[in-house]
């Protein structure tokens, strides 16, 4: 029996997928558990597993492709298997190997009878030629093609895609060699005839008779850009879709409050060399300004736990939560990914530093599970590093709240009535006031400070 294999939701903001690549063809046998393609979500590239065994009958869309969750992707089954009340028109002419149905014997044709003559066909006339402007007959211009279909009238096989990308740039699909599966029509193939297109050069004109030439006079002359050179397209990927559907939502749903705070953060950086020094001793990750930061956060949300909540309007509740995962915001080329740090409370500064390491390695390469970026209960994003003294950040929801921490800086502090040389970094909260009241927040931030400036708590 044919099994149908659908888009899968593989993240809980995933909404649609990009199928990247096929990597079983047409035809190829599969057993549960091999991977038929990768697919790209708003977090990550991932493998698409088959969970039965078989034929792979069909792939219904081409690689590029976009589709939302729960559409036909690819069907399974045995050889020869008829899969058309499965594909309909979703892979255009489909793998359906039905045979067709024999007419019955009422819907059979009468046979001639030998006394009556057959009939003459009927041949249609062609179409007079038209006179032309000059007198002369000219033919009729032909009929245009449909766009869609060739010249015979059948319908071109083509993505979604790819058809709505050859109507902005006024291609006729005709011209256009399919890549995909079965001659199809994919992205890929309309963008590279349009670029030939472009590229091709234009036929030179036939040179006129020149007129007598007057005495020039030098005016100045304004190069005009090319109205396509003036920008550059890009497809929007999955990533920046949900980045922007996502923060948009917290932005203008969540009423954002913002509290800054000035930390005097000198003993935590001579701790952290102190610790670096051992660590290298011991042959063990070395400890970022960050983790100091995170674990600092974690062991503060105990003491805050409305902080460490979210609100549910859906569900009528605010759910506090019992434990602390601690969401860091990793720059990629394709926007922002937050793997998740779990338990940061219950671990030292060393594992917190080998774990937030290797993570971010993974998110840029963008290989995370979506166990290891879901379910942050509390976010950080450090700019520090690109020399931002300080900036205010969007909630990441269902968070009620997102810290943002700016660059340490060399600054002159008040000690003992005296000014000396210090090490300041401002931090800023933002808070979604439906959960975080003013005070709240603020007392969060002064646990925070109080751990900072008196890292060797941190240690405890």
């Amino acid at each position: 029996m044919a099994v149908p294999i659908e888009m899968p939701k593989l993240s809980d903001t995933m909404e649609e997928g990009v199928l990247s690549a096929w990597l079983v063809d047409e035809g190829e046998e599969v057993s549960s558990g091999d991977v038929l393609a990768q697919v790209e979500t708003d977090k990550a590239t991932m493998d698409l597993e088959a969970f039965d065994e078989g034929v792979l009958l069909k792939q219904v869309i081409a690689e590029g492709d976009a589709v939302p969750i729960g559409e036909l992707i690819a069907v399974i089954g045995e050889p020869g298997e008829d899969i058309s009340d499965l594909v309909g028109d979703a892979g255009g002419d489909g793998a359906a190997t039905a045979e067709p149905e024999p007419e019955t014997e009422g819907e059979a044709e009468e046979e001639p009878s030998e006394s009556a003559p057959e009939p003459e066909p009927e041949v249609e006339a062609e179409p007079a030629p038209e006179p032309s402007g000059d007198g002369q007959l000219s033919e009729r211009e032909p009929e245009p093609v449909p766009a869609g279909t060739d010249a015979e009238g059948r319908r071109i096989k083509a993505s979604p895609l790819a058809r709505r990308i050859a109507q902005e740039h006024d291609v006729e699909l005709a011209k256009v060699d399919g890549s995909g599966p079965e001659g199809r029509i994919v992205r890929r193939d309309v963008e590279a005839w349009i670029e030939e297109e472009e590229a091709a050069p234009e036929p030179a004109a036939e040179p006129s008779p020149e007129p007598t030439p007057e005495p020039a006079v030098e005016e100045p002359t304004y190069a005009m850009p090319d109205e396509e050179a003036a920008f550059e397209r890009e497809d929007i990927s999955q990533m920046r879709k949900t980045i922007a559907r996502r923060l948009a939502e917290s932005k203008y749903s969540a009423p954002h409050y913002y509290l800054t705070v000035d930390i005097d953060v000198e003993m935590a950086v001579d701790l952290r060399e102190d610790l670096n020094e051992l660590a290298e001793e011991q042959g063990r990750a070395k400890i970022s300004f960050n983790d100091l930061i995170t674990k600092a956060c974690a062991l503060s949300l105990h003491d805050h736990p409305y902080v460490n909540a979210a609100y549910r309007p859906d569900e009528g509740e605010i759910h506090k939560h019992n434990r602390v995962h601690i969401g860091i915001a990793v720059a990629i080329d394709e926007g922002l990914i937050t793997p998740v740090i779990r338990d940061a409370d219950r671990k030292g500064l060393s594992e917190l530093a080998r774990e937030t390491k290797a993570l971010a390695e993974r998110a840029r390469n963008r290989d995370l599970e979506p166990q290891e970026f879901e379910g942050a209960t509390f976010t950080t994003s450090n700019l520090g590093m690109f020399g931002i003294e300080e900036f205010t950040a969007i909630i990441n929801p269902p968070n009620s709240a997102i810290l943002a921490i700016g660059e340490i800086r060399d600054t002159p502090v008040v000690e003992d009535g005296e000014v000396v040389p210090g090490k300041c970094m401002k931090v800023t909260l933002s808070c979604d006031h439906r959960v975080v009241d003013g005070a709240k927040g603020a007392a969060f931030l002064d646990t925070v400070k109080s751990y900072l400036e008196e890292p060797m708590n941190l240690l405890l």
